[in-house]
């Protein structure tokens, strides 16, 4: 009984210390222990989160019913009224598992399947899960750091001095790693600006295809000839992109070159019959429809036929071109007009 007395006596202050004060220290704990999970779910249900089953998978839940049973078991200490120096420890310890505690919460809103990651790929429209898992990764991982530079602070360590030292070495990784730091800078601009989605046709430099893939380090390209070309992000970003499936229409322009021994009455006519089809093709814009006699060249006659079509799916645009093509030259031959073959007349002196 006596030791018991004198390790009482190391951390509590014997003097004060009485049955009375140890059962009302004992009834807090207990009373903590049992409202957790009650407490837990009230601070929840105040982000208007009514579902039970929502509530448990909620990252802050578990956090918060760990607290309210540490916090329990703290107030039951400072009531026994303990010496200035356990008082100052447990306190100290109490703040660390909070800040912890904060840390790993936090850290739950990034994890997999979480309300962020759903919200983030609802914003981009699921354009790449692999990179919004890896923003998760990346947010997660800068949550935990600070949440460790926070508890090696309460623990009494110097916080300039440690990111001095990290800053010399950072500065060497920095230099190694500046192409990835570009290429991760290049990713989040790509999804932030959404020049293109994976899916797109795009265009860049020589390069054009269906964007497959955009990764923190490139983005990936399958080219009508089927091969994958990887390009990094910091590339991309400084080129100029042409993304073709953000088409409102498709132009279609031709040059008719019909020969020299053409009458002008038939150059007439055809001119007028394509025009008439064009505008009465219910695929075909009238807006900026026209077929002009807009130049005569080295071996006849150049009818400019230009107009637009609402048919953006590549393979139906040239599908459809099948169509125009057949019709324009059924008017072609209706009217007995052939087209120019590029040539050239050479005279000989005698």
């Amino acid at each position: 009984m006596e030791r018991v007395k004198d390790i009482f006596a190391t951390f509590f202050d014997i003097n004060l210390f009485s049955i009375k004060r140890l059962i009302i220290a004992a009834i807090i704990l207990v009373l903590f222990f049992i409202l957790k999970g009650s407490l837990s779910r009230i601070i929840i249900k105040l982000f208007k989160i009514k579902d039970t089953e929502k509530i448990k998978k909620n990252s802050f839940y578990k956090p918060l019913r760990i607290f309210f049973g540490v916090l329990g078991l703290y107030l039951a200490i400072l009531y026994l009224r303990p010496t200035l120096e356990f008082k100052t420890a447990i306190t100290k310890l109490f703040r660390i598992i909070t800040i912890l505690l904060y840390t790993f919460s936090l850290g739950g809103l990034f994890s997999h399947n979480s309300i962020f990651e759903k919200a983030l790929k609802k914003k981009l429209n699921n354009s790449n899960d692999a990179m919004i898992r890896m923003i998760c990764k990346v947010l997660k991982a800068i949550i935990y750091v600070i949440g460790a530079i926070v508890v090696i602070s309460e623990l009494g360590y110097n916080i300039s001095g440690i990111i001095t030292g990290l800053g010399i070495g950072g500065v060497a990784l920095a230099l190694a790693a500046q192409d990835t730091a570009s290429n991760i800078i290049g990713a989040l601009m790509i999804i932030l600006d959404k020049p293109f989605e994976v899916g797109d046709w795009i265009c860049i430099g020589t390069t054009e295809g269906g964007v497959e893939e955009i990764t923190f380090r490139s983005t990936r390209i399958r080219e009508a000839k089927n091969s994958v070309v990887s390009i990094p992000n910091s590339t991309v970003v400084n080129s100029t992109i042409t993304n073709w499936s953000k088409l409102q229409k498709r132009r279609i322009s031709m040059d008719l070159v019909l020969e020299f021994d053409t009458s002008l009455k038939k150059v007439a006519d055809v001119q007028n019959d394509i025009l008439i089809y064009l505008e009465k093709e219910k695929n075909i814009i009238n807006d900026g429809l026209y077929v002009k006699f807009n130049e005569i060249k080295d071996n006849g006659y150049n009818l400019k036929v230009y107009c637009f079509t609402d048919i953006l799916n590549y393979m139906d645009y040239l599908t459809y071109m099948d169509t125009i093509n057949y019709n324009i030259m059924s008017i072609l031959q209706k009217h007995k007009v052939n087209l120019a073959y590029n040539s050239q007349t050479i005279y000989l002196k005698n």
